[in-house]
This record gives C-alpha cells, structure tokens and sequence, in this order.
C-alpha cells in the first residue's frame, strides 16, 4: 500500500475522519488506521495538521467549535486575521472584549459566560489567547501533584510572561458590584505563574443573555476548503474501507482533489468547492424546517461525478466535487453514505428517519461502506 494521498509507500499515520478539534465520538470513532497504511506521517503531521490549526483559529466553524468547547483544551487561539468577532454588550464596551463561549441548548446555541483571562497579541496585533480560570487551575494544580505535568505549566506561564503584564486581561464573575472573590482569586493563581498583575481599570455588569451579541465576519479562505475537502475525501476513504474497495481511490479520477488537498498545486475553489448553501442536506432538516446542531458528512453519485456535502454544526453546506464516477461498478442506485455526528452527546446516527435509534458498535460500524445510500423518503 502506499499514501492514498501523496503516494509514498512508508512512514504511515492514523487520521481521524472528523478532527478531534469538532470531537469525538464514543461507539466508533471513525478513523483511518495506521495499519490501514493509508495516509502517510508527513501528510498527517505536517499539511493535515497545519490546516486544522488553521481552521480552529480562523474559520467560522472552527471557532465555533471553540466557543463550543467540543474537546478539552488548555486555552483558545484567535488569530483574527481571516475571523473577525466582537462580543456586543448593550450596556458597556468594555466588556466586548470577553471571549463568548457557549453550549447548546435544545438545538440552539446560548452564551455561557466564563471567567477568563485573556492575552493579547497572539500571532499578531488582532489575535488573542483566551485561559478559562477553570483550566489555569487545573494546569496549576496538576503540576503540583506530578512532574509529568509541569512541562504544561512552564509552557503557560512563558506564555504569559512574554506577553507582559499589560496585554493581559480578567473577566470574572459575581453576584454584586462589591464581591470581588473569583477576582483576586485569579489575580493570586496568576502570581504562580510569575505575573504580578495591576488591575488598571474595573467595571461591573449584570450581564445575562439578552445583554450580549456575537458580531462575527468572515470569508471562506482557501485553505478552509482544503480542510473541509480533506475531511470528505476521508469520510469516502474510510466507507472505502469498509466496503474492501480502498484500491479504486487510486484513480486518476481522484487526483484534482487530492492535489487541492495537499496544495501543490494551484486548483479553484470553485472546482472542488462547487455550491456553498445554506441549504439542508437531510430530508429530516427539509420538511421540519430544523436544522441538525451536528456535523453531516454525504456522498453520492450526480451526472456521473461523485460529490459530498458536508456541513459542520448546522452552519453553511458545502458541496464538494470529490470525483468521476468510474469504474463502471459505482454506477449502482445505492451508491452513498451519509451519517450525522452529534459532538454534544458523542454520538453517530447513519442518516434515516429516526435519529435516536440505539445501534451496537458493530451494527454502526456497517452502516459505513460505498452502497448505503438511501432513498429520499428515508432520510437523505
């Protein structure tokens, strides 16, 4: 076997499906194995990893995930070059600045408000870091208790220091004006990591959900829709797999994509990136008029060329041209999967009707291969 992707034949990687950065998901987690010998390191570690770093601090849905907290992380990266975002307080400007985390609720997103501090200046003028208080304990608290983990906090507290003490700024919370609990608490557990901060300036604001808004602007750069190609050309990959059918995506039917995946060459978006809609992919979404809050991957057969659609978190949906339908044996009418992923309860439901029904890991597991394709009366 050799990289599906680039072709060289040693140094193979595991790659998961959908990146762990939009989560993860417990009964089967689908990814291409190391001993698949599918992807190589250098196209995993180095141009897959790079995107997804990408993608995470400057693409929409990205710092949706983010705000959304779909995979434990220290802090949050904004680097604001392509995204840009603003909390709008109706009561003071001072507080736009607070980074708006948020959580689900009964399929709509609402800010959860979280202590935080927040350092300026990273990756430019305009990007910033954000530590949840929560996580700087933890960092804190588990460096005390084993060396392993005091890389973490050295890391951090460098981090801290070289931005200096007046990039960096406290969002606490309490009940009143007067009660500055959490505050110093924070100012104390910065002093364990070497900064002596001087609160300069300091404001109090009921804030509640109908006192905040997310202002957020961007464009769909071209190394968003690498990223988003690289995650349906996977999702065809792994159901390839699955099917026992992985040599037929070596064609020279699926060279454009994987040239606009790995970027060697230069390909437009429009060639790959056919349609960018807002609208629904399921026939669930269609006649209830509800969109999904989880990411829905698909692939099918149209005038002889395979597409996908793909949209993450119920945002826009992408419709990607991932190849000519060739061999012959594609042309089939159950040609296509499609699954939906739910980051908030960690789950997988192959695209029918019922969306809640509690399938084994081995039963979800087959619903992945290259002739599952439904018919629209049933879900896709």
């Amino acid at each position: 076997m050799k990289c599906i992707y680039c072709g060289t034949e040693k140094d193979f990687n595991r790659e998961h499906v959908v990146p762990q950065c939009l989560g993860t998901f417990e009964q089967c987690n689908p990814t291409i194995k190391k001993d698949d010998r599918l992807i190589c390191k250098n196209c995993n570690s180095n141009i897959f990893s790079a995107l997804e770093t990408e993608f995470k601090e400057d693409a929409r849905e990205g710092i949706d995930a983010s705000m959304l907290r779909l995979t434990y992380s220290n802090s949050v990266r904004i680097k604001g070059q392509n995204v840009k975002m603003n909390c709008l307080s109706s009561e003071d400007a001072f507080f736009n600045e607070i980074f708006p985390f948020l959580k689900q609720e009964n399929g709509k997103f609402v800010i959860d408000f979280q202590p935080q501090v927040k350092v300026r200046n990273y990756g430019g003028e305009n990007g910033y870091q954000i530590f949840p208080l929560q996580s700087l304990r933890n960092i804190f608290e588990d460096a005390q208790k084993s060396k392993t983990k005091l890389d973490d906090f050295n890391k951090v507290k460098k981090r801290l220091k070289t931005t200096g003490e007046n990039n960096i700024a406290i969002f606490a919370t309490g009940d009143t004006k007067n009660d500055d609990q959490q505050l110093n608490e924070t100012i104390k557990l910065l002093k364990e990591y070497g900064i002596n901060y001087k609160e300069r300036e300091r404001k109090f604001n009921p804030l509640n959900k109908k006192t905040i808004e997310i202002d957020m602007t961007w464009t769909i750069t071209p190394n968003t829709c690498r990223f988003l190609a690289k995650i349906a050309f996977n999702y065809l990959i792994y159901c390839a797999i699955e099917e026992k059918k992985v040599d037929m995506l070596y064609g020279k039917n699926f060279d454009k994509i994987k040239t606009f995946i790995l970027g060697t060459k230069t390909i437009e978006r429009k060639e790959i990136i056919v349609e960018i809609s807002d609208d629904p992919i399921t026939y669930h979404e269609k006649e209830s008029g509800f969109r999904h809050v989880g990411h829905t991957i698909v692939f099918f057969q149209e005038n002889g060329f395979i597409y996908s659609k793909i949209t993450l978190l119920g945002r826009q949906v992408y419709k990607i041209l991932l190849g000519e339908a060739v061999p012959t044996e594609l042309f089939k009418e159950s040609f296509g999967c499609g699954h939906l992923f739910n980051p908030f309860d960690n789950s997988i439901h192959p695209l029918t009707q019922s969306l809640n029904t509690t399938q084994s890991k081995s039963a979800l597991k087959k619903s992945f291969g290259l002739y599952k394709r439904l018919q629209p009366k049933e879900g896709l």
